[in-house]
C-alpha cells in the first residue's frame, strides 16, 4: 500500500494548496481540518502527518503527544507559520522528526516528508527486526536468559557466575546450551541477535559506563554489533537510532585509525561498493593523507579535544564540514557534505563585489549596519560624494545620524523603526545629507534587515544602498512648478489635459477634467476607455468613438462636443480637441488633447433655442386667436341653429302629447349640450389671449362628472363606462360647468383612446377626492401605454401633439381652463401601467 501524507491545518486553502502540490508529485494526500479528526482515525499506520503547531481546539502539541502514545505511531513534521524557536524544540522534544517554517519551498518539503518515511521504514525494519529476535530468545531457558544477558553487560563468566551466585562450570554449561538452542555457533552472533531483541544486560552487573565509547561500537556495521565486547544494550539501541536518524554522516575510528562504524548516511557517500568495515581510513582515502583534515584528526587524537573543521576531500572531491570528539578508544566523526554551500557562498561573494562595483560605476554607494555594535561600514564612494574622506569618517552610526537635516531626522527615524520591528518589508527614505563643504545632498536610501537573533528574533545587521537624487529633485520641482503654472492656465480657460494611449485604451485625465466629466478631482487619474464612456451621456458615446476612430484613421484633428453626466446626476457639456501622437515607426500610438467646459455656451445656445420656439408657438396662438375669430363668425352661425332646431323639436314633442321615448329626449339633450359645448371651444380659443375670467359659481362634481361621461359614451358607444368614486367632502366647488366639463370629457376621451390603444380591457377610473391642501382632486386614469419622458415635458404645450394627426390644443386648453379656476393639472405614471392625468379645483363653501 502507497504510504499516505495526511494534512492537518485548520486553514482550507493551505490544506487544499498543500494536496495539490503532493498529489502532483505522485503522494496520496487525506485532509484533516483540525486534530480531532485526524485523532478520529482507528488507524494511522502508513505514511507521514503533515501537522500544524498552532490550532484552534486541540493544537499541534496536543495532537502531538497523543500521536506519540499510540503504537506504531506515524512520524509527524511539525509546521508553524510563526516561525518561533521554541516552537521546534517543542515539536522535537514531543517526538516530531521535523520542523518547517512557512512558507517553505517545494523542494524543503519533498525533502522533509522523504526524510521522515524513510525514518518510519528503517523504525518499522527495526521493529519487525526486535519481534524476530524476541521469538527466537523465547527458546531460553531463565538461566540461559541470565548468562546471556551477562554476556550482554561485557561479563566474563567467572563474573557472571559470581553475580548469579553460580559456579563458573555451571555458567559455562548454560552458555553451550544456550548456544545449542539458539542454533549459533559464535558468541557475536548471539550478541547480535540480543541487542536486536533488546535484551537488558544483567542486573548488578559491573559493566562499562553508559557513553558512547569506542569499545560500545567496536565491530559494529551499518548499525549493527560485530565483535565480542558489548555495551549496555539499555543504551546501544538508543543510540543506534539517534546515529541512523540523523541527517548528518557519522563514524567511529579506533586508536589504530580503523573503521569500527559507519551509519547509512555516511556508507552511502563513501560509496556502497567500498566495505570500510576494519579498514585504516588513511588507507581507504590515500589523498587525505597530509591534508587538513588528517592534521585536525590527529590533533583531536593527542589533545583529546573536540574540534570542527572544513575541508577538502580530493578522494570524493567534495567539500566537507568535520565534527571530531575523542572517545575512551578512538575518535567520533561526524561530517556533511558542503560543497553546495561553498559554492553558493563563492558565488555570493562573487556577486557582492559585482554589486559594489556596479554600485561605484553608478556613482551610488552601499552600506552595512551592524546594529547591536552601532558599527556602519559605507562605501568609499559614498562618502567622497559628499566631500568627506572615507579613512577620517567615523564608522558608528551616531556620526551618520548626525549627518541629517534636522527637519527630516523624524522622518527617517520613523521609517526606520518601522522596518527594524518589521512593519515594513524595506525601509526606503529621500532624506537630505549635509556636505563637507556646507550645503545639503538630497540622498534617497533603501536597504533591509538580513540577519536576526534566532532567539530573540531581534534585527542584527542590515544592508543598503544610497543613490544621490539631488539632480532628479531639481528636476522634479522644476517640473512641479511648470505644472502648476499649466494648471493656473487651464483654470483659467476652463481646460483640462487629455490622453489616450491606442494600444492599451487606458485614457488619462488631470483634475480638472476629471472634475469635467463628474469625477472627484483627486480620483484616480487613469480609466479603461469603458469606464470613461460610462461618464458620457449614453446618447453620446457612439459618436465620439466614431469620431475619435475616424481621427486616428485619417490623421485628422479631433473635435467633438458631448455631455458627461456627474455622479450627482448633472450634466455637463464638453468640447473636446485632440490629435495623435506617432511612434518612432509612424505609427499612430496616443491621442493627446484638451477638454474645454463649454456649458455655459450650451446652456446659452439651448435658451435662446427655446426662446424661439416659444416666439413660434406665440405667432402659432396669435394666428389660432385670429382663426378662433374667423371660425366663431362662419361656425356659430350652424350652432346656433343646431341648438334652436334641437329646442324647438323638444317642445314640439313635448306639446304634441303622447309618450315620447326617453331615448329620444336624451338624444336631444345631448345635442344641444354638444351644440353648447362646440360653441364654447369657439369662444375659449377666441378669448385665449384675453385670459378672461369665467362665470364661476357652486357646482356638484358628480352631476358634471355624469354630464361629461354620458356625452363620452355618445360619441365612443363601444367604449366601456369609466368607473366613479367621489367623496361625498369634495363635491361641491367653485366652477364654471360648461368648461370643467369641457375639460372631463377630453380627458375621459384621451383615457378611452389610450386604453383601447393598449387592449387593457380595464375601464377608465375617475376619482374625486379632497386633497390635503383642502381642494377638490380629480383623477382621470388609464391602464393604456403610458407616456415617455419626453411626451410627459410637452403635454401642455400647444400644437404639441402624440397622437397621428393632433391638433395638440386639447390639453392646452385644459391647462388654462384649470389655470383661470386657480387650480392645477398635472399627469403621474399609473399602477401598474398607464397615466392619471390630475387637476384641483377650489371647494365651494356650503350654505
Amino acid at each position: 500500500m502507497a504510504p499516505v501524507i495526511h494534512i492537518v491545518d485548520d486553514d482550507a486553502h493551505v490544506r487544499a494548496a498543500t494536496s495539490y502540490l503532493l498529489t502532483g508529485q505522485g503522494y496520496t494526500t487525506e485532509v484533516y481540518a483540525g486534530g480531532e479528526e485526524l485523532l478520529a482515525q482507528p488507524k494511522l499506520r502508513d505514511g507521514c502527518v503533515l501537522l500544524d503547531l498552532r490550532m484552534p481546539g486541540l493544537s499541534g502539541a496536543a495532537v502531538m503527544a497523543q500521536i506519540a502514545a499510540r503504537d506504531g505511531a506515524l512520524p509527524v513534521i511539525m509546521m508553524s507559520g510563526h516561525g518561533d524557536l521554541r516552537d521546534a524544540v517543542q515539536a522535537m522534544k514531543l517526538g516530531a522528526v521535523d520542523f518547517l517554517e512557512k512558507p517553505y519551498q517545494e523542494a524543503e518539503l519533498i525533502a522533509a516528508i522523504e526524510r521522515a518515511l524513510d525514518g518510519a521504514l528503517r523504525s518499522r525494519d527495526r521493529r519487525e527486526t526486535r519481534s524476530a529476535a524476541a521469538a527466537r530468545l523465547a527458546c531460553l531457558s531463565s538461566r540461559e536468559r541470565q548468562v546471556l544477558q551477562g554476556l550482554l553487560a561485557g561479563m566474563t563468566n567467572k563474573a557472571i557466575a559470581r553475580a548469579l551466585q553460580l559456579s563458573p562450570r555451571t555458567v559455562e554449561m548454560h552458555r553451550a546450551n544456550m548456544m545449542d538452542d539458539l542454533g549459533l555457533t559464535s558468541l557475536s552472533e548471539a550478541l547480535h541477535l540480543a541487542i536486536e531483541a533488546e535484551l537488558a544486560p544483567l542486573e548488578g552487573a559491573d559493566a562499562p559506563p553508559k557513553a558512547l565509547a569506542s569499545s560500545s561500537f567496536e565491530g559494529v556495521q551499518d548499525g549493527r554489533p560485530a565483535g565480542p565486547e558489548q555495551p549496555d544494550t539499555g543504551v546501544l539501541p538508543a543510540v543506534l537510532d539517534v546515529l541512523e536518524g540523523t541527517t548528518e554522516c557519522v563514524f567511529l575510528l579506533d586508536d589504530d585509525w580503523r573503521f569500527s562504524y559507519l551509519n547509512r548516511n555516511a556508507a552511502e557517500m563513501f560509496g556502497v561498493d567500498r566495505d570500510l568495515k576494519g579498514k585504516v581510513i588513511w588507507q581507504a582515502f590515500p589523498l587525505s593523507v597530509g591534508t587538513r583534515a588528517w592534521e585536525q584528526l590527529h590533533r583531536v587524537a593527542s589533545d583529546r579535544q573536540a574540534l570542527r573543521f572544513q575541508f577538502f576531500e580530493p578522494d570524493l572531491e567534495l567539500w566537507l564540514d568535520v565534527n571530531a570528539r575523542p572517545m575512551d578508544s578512538g575518535l567520533q566523526v561526524f561530517f556533511r557534505d558542503v560543497s553546495a554551500e561553498r559554492k553558493a557562498t563563492a558565488s555570493l561573494r562573487i556577486s557582492e563585489e559585482a554589486l559594489l562595483l556596479a554600485l561605484e560605476a553608478t556613482g551610488d554607494g552601499a552600506w552595512d549596519w551592524d546594529i547591536p555594535t552601532g558599527n556602519i561600514a559605507m562605501s568609499p564612494r559614498f562618502l567622497e560624494r559628499l566631500g568627506y574622506d572615507p579613512d577620517a569618517m567615523p564608522g558608528r552610526f551616531e556620526a551618520v545620524r548626525q549627518l541629517v537635516h534636522p527637519d527630516d531626522l523624524a522622518r527617517v527615524s520613523e521609517q526606520l523603526s518601522n522596518h527594524l520591528e518589521g512593519r515594513t518589508p524595506t525601509f526606503e527614505c529621500e532624506y537630505r545629507v549635509r556636505r563637507s563643504q556646507g550645503g545639503w545632498c538630497w540622498n534617497f536610501d533603501r536597504g533591509r534587515v538580513v540577519a536576526r537573533d534566532p532567539l530573540s528574533g531581534l534585527p542584527v545587521r542590515m544592508v543598503g544602498s544610497a543613490c544621490d537624487v539631488t539632480a532628479l529633485r531639481g528636476s522634479e520641482e522644476r517640473a512641479r512648478e511648470a505644472f502648476e503654472r499649466i494648471a493656473v492656465a487651464q483654470e483659467s480657460a476652463g481646460a483640462g489635459t487629455w490622453d489616450l494611449d491606442l494600444a492599451t485604451r487606458i485614457v488619462r485625465l488631470c483634475p480638472r477634467s476629471l472634475e469635467m466629466h463628474g469625477l472627484a478631482p483627486d480620483a484616480a487619474e487613469t480609466l479603461t476607455e469603458k469606464e470613461w464612456q460610462a461618464t458620457l451621456h449614453p446618447d453620446d458615446v457612439a459618436r465620439v468613438h466614431d469620431a475619435l476612430e475616424a481621427s486616428v484613421e485619417h490623421g485628422t484633428v479631433y473635435r467633438a462636443e458631448f455631455r458627461t453626466i456627474g455622479a450627482d446626476g448633472r450634466c455637463r457639456w464638453v468640447l473636446g480637441l485632440g490629435k495623435t501622437v506617432a511612434d518612432s515607426r509612424g505609427n499612430a500610438c496616443r491621442f493627446v488633447g484638451l477638454n474645454q467646459d463649454v456649458t455655459e455656451r450650451a446652456e446659452a445656445d439651448m435658451e435662446l433655442k427655446r426662446v424661439q420656439t416659444e416666439v413660434v408657438h406665440l405667432s402659432r396662438l396669435s394666428a389660432m386667436g385670429a382663426m378662433a375669430a374667423t371660425l366663431a363668425h362662419e361656425l356659430n352661425q350652424p350652432l346656433t341653429a343646431i341648438a334652436n332646431f334641437t329646442r324647438g323639436l323638444g317642445r314640439s314633442l313635448g306639446q304634441a302629447g303622447g309618450d315620447v321615448p326617453d331615448t329620444v329626449l336624451d338624444a336631444l339633450s345631448g345635442a344641444e349640450r354638444s351644440a353648447e359645448y362646440a360653441a364654447e371651444i369657439l369662444r375659449r380659443l377666441r378669448e385665449h389671449a384675453a385670459d378672461r375670467e369665467p362665470a364661476k359659481r357652486p357646482e356638484s362634481l358628480a352631476a358634471l362628472v355624469e354630464g361629461a361621461c354620458r356625452i363620452a359614451g355618445a360619441c365612443s358607444p363601444e367604449a366601456a363606462r369609466p368607473e366613479v368614486s367621489i367623496a361625498a367632502d369634495a363635491d361641491l366647488v367653485l366652477a364654471d360647468p360648461i368648461q370643467i366639463e369641457q375639460v372631463l370629457l377630453n380627458l375621459i376621451r384621451n383615457a378611452q383612446e389610450a386604453a383601447a390603444e393598449n387592449a387593457s380591457g380595464h375601464p377608465v377610473e375617475i376619482s374625486v377626492r379632497r386633497s390635503s391642501a383642502g381642494d377638490a382632486e380629480i383623477r382621470v386614469s388609464d391602464q393604456g401605454p403610458g407616456l415617455s419622458e419626453d411626451q410627459k415635458a410637452l403635454l401642455f404645450t400647444p400644437f404639441a401633439s402624440s397622437k397621428s394627426g393632433g391638433l395638440g390644443i386639447g390639453l392646452s386648453i385644459c391647462r388654462t381652463i384649470v389655470n383661470s379656476h386657480a387650480g392645477r393639472i398635472w399627469v403621474e405614471d399609473n399602477v401598474p401601467n398607464g397615466a392619471s392625468f390630475c387637476f384641483s379645483l377650489p371647494l365651494a363653501s356650503r350654505a
